[in-house]
């Protein structure tokens, strides 16, 4: 293989790769990126089975061939080249790294170990990447960390309504569900996007900030990018709860405030929460009361301006729970709904309904 390769172009490739391909205990294969060379330049591939990555890269190519090498490695040597041309060729167990003034040769692995990315065929779809990016990252951070039940470790991507996506995760104390446009889209049946693919196919539709063409598969799901970008996960089977049904319809108690008076008051309480992380929430006519008490550390009580509706009540709740949504809250204000003691909260912004969240207090 000997390829000329533009370093800036390289590296926007590398970067996107390099955080899929990483170290694994047992299949050492899956720390290296894959080079193959095609007509007018080269594929750049990364997997590590869960999800896979090919990127084109433009170039001239004086001998094709196929290599595979540890991406981070590669990654670091091309960053601290200082020529804007890169020469990639192969010599022997090696590949060769060329700039103006400077030559490293790196080990290679056997390119017949790397495995196969698959390249997912179907009706293709236009997506408004931005967008898919924004539901995937407002509600990612509710899914389960628990491999126990896989459904509530995954994004779920479902289609309500025509003309837009409803994503939802829970760890089944707390749920979040965030709906934006999607104009193009027809969503036959939901998704369950495990979350760290979802997190890391976000994290790409941003980087690349065009949108991509989606196909919607058996176990897997694929975005295609104009430039020659190719990103492929694998989906989680299973069934994801009938979460509507948790939500209350009627509250006894309405609760508006300012996020920021919110997001600070839970700010203090943190600083004095038990191993629990328990904060108690006292509603009154006009002022919501936020307390904790850390026994021998001390303790901390903050009053919110706030306008009440309703009953006067007082519950407890994990103060992460709390605040963990208020940065996904469009608008300077929210309200939080009430459904009694003993039952969920649900938290809306008040400028907007695109997004709620349910979450379930604690005992006492």
């Amino acid at each position: 293989m000997h390829i000329e390769i533009k370093k800036n172009d390289l590296l926007k490739k590398l970067e996107l790769i390099a955080r899929v391909a990483t170290k694994h205990p047992t299949l050492p294969i899956l720390q290296c990126v894959s080079i193959t060379t095609v007509e007018n330049g080269a594929l750049f591939s990364g997997t590590n089975l869960e999800i896979g990555i090919t990127s084109l890269v433009s170039g001239v190519v004086s001998e094709e061939g196929t290599v595979a090498v540890p991406s981070s490695l590669l990654l670091q040597t091309i960053s601290l080249m200082q020529d804007d041309v890169i020469t990639l060729k192969t010599d022997g167990e090696v590949l060769v790294i060329n700039s103006r003034g400077s030559q490293t040769t790196v080990n290679v692995f056997p390119p017949q170990e790397f495995p196969h990315i698959p390249e997912l065929q179907g009706k293709k779809e236009r997506l408004d990447g931005a967008l898919f990016a924004l539901g995937i990252k407002t509600v990612a951070f509710a899914a389960s960390q628990s491999t126990i039940k896989p459904e509530l470790g995954s994004v779920y991507v479902a289609q309500k309504k025509e003309r837009s996506l409803t994503f939802v995760a829970t760890d089944s104390f707390r749920l979040v569900e965030k709906t934006v446009s999607q104009s193009n889209i027809t969503l036959e049946n939901p998704l369950l996007i495990p979350q760290k693919n979802a997190l890391e196919i976000a994290r790409v539709l941003e980087v690349m900030g065009s949108d991509p063409d989606c196909v919607v598969g058996e176990g897997q799901m694929a975005f295609y990018f104009k430039d020659g970008t190719y990103i492929t996960t694998r989906l989680t089977e299973g069934s994801f709860p009938d979460y509507v049904q948790i939500i209350p319809k009627e509250f006894v108690s309405h609760v508006t405030l300012l996020s920021a008076d919110l997001e600070h008051a839970l700010k203090m309480t943190n600083l004095f929460a038990n191993k629990f992380l328990q904060v108690k929430l006292t509603l009154n006519q006009n002022t919501l009361v936020v307390s904790s008490d850390g026994g021998e550390s001390g303790k901390t009580e903050g009053r919110v301006p706030a306008s009440l509706e309703g009953e006067e009540l007082a519950l407890s709740f994990n103060q992460k729970y709390l605040s963990d949504p208020l940065a996904h809250m469009p608008g300077e204000s929210v309200v939080m709904h009430f459904a009694g003691v003993g039952r969920p909260m649900v938290m809306e912004s008040v400028r907007e309904n695109t997004i709620r969240y349910l979450v379930m207090p604690m005992n006492k």
